[in-house]
Order: C-alpha cells, then sequence, then structure tokens
C-alpha cells in the first residue's frame, strides 16, 4: 500500500504526492503536514510559535511517539513511521499526536501575548 493509499483510506483530506514528500490534511480545516518517503515514512507538522526547550521536552515526555524540534523558528512535530510498521496504527497515533500538538500550541502562543503584545 502506497502512503497515499493509506492516508485516504484512514480519512486524511487533500492527499497530493510532488516527488518523493506526500501533503495531506486530517480535514479540510486542519493544518496540511508532509510525509516524506524514504525507508519508511518520516511525518512533519509545522506550528506557527516557537516552543521553548522545557515546553518541547515536557511534551515529548508525555508524547514520546513523536518529536518536536525548531525549524524555521516554528515549532515542528516529527513522527516516523519504520518500514514494515503497522500502517492503520501508525496514522493513529499520527493523528494523536497531531490533536496533542496543537492543544499544546494554543498554550504556548497564549504564552507568548505578554512578549508579543497581543
Amino acid at each position: 500500500m502506497t502512503v497515499e493509499e493509506a492516508l485516504v483510506a484512514a480519512g486524511f483530506a487533500g492527499v497530493e504526492r510532488e516527488g518523493a514528500v506526500v501533503y495531506a490534511r486530517d480535514g479540510a480545516e486542519a493544518p496540511e503536514f508532509t510525509v516524506e518517503v524514504a525507508g519508511g515514512w518520516r511525518f512533519a507538522l509545522r506550528f506557527a510559535v516557537r516552543a521553548t526547550e522545557g515546553e518541547r521536552a515536557d511534551w515529548m515526555r508525555a508524547n514520546p511517539a513523536g518529536r518536536l524540534d525548531i525549524e524555521a523558528g516554528e515549532t515542528r512535530l516529527v513522527m516516523v513511521l519504520a518500514e514494515g510498521a503497522d500502517v492503520a496504527a501508525g496514522l493513529e497515533v499520527w493523528r494523536g499526536l497531531v490533536r496533542a500538538a496543537s492543544q499544546a500550541a494554543v498554550v504556548w502562543r497564549r504564552r507568548q501575548r505578554p512578549v508579543h503584545g497581543m
């Protein structure tokens, strides 16, 4: 099964491939994430907020299947699904990680309001 077929079967929307990268959303209004295909699948989603090192560490302790880093000044969620892994289960883990990171990103953004005058 291709990554595109797996995403569509799991109910993800807007599934499109450009080279070795697949773009998708978990619904029409959800943010777009990428899946890089190379010896497994590498999921990534950026949030327009910069979580502190401590916030990222706390989040990763609570969500060990995902990793948070900073890319282009934004917090990025990454999950790797190894070749041969249970794809359906992996997609549900990804879905859960995105929800958890989205909720955390709201908290991180609210923390920054006094700094940015929001």
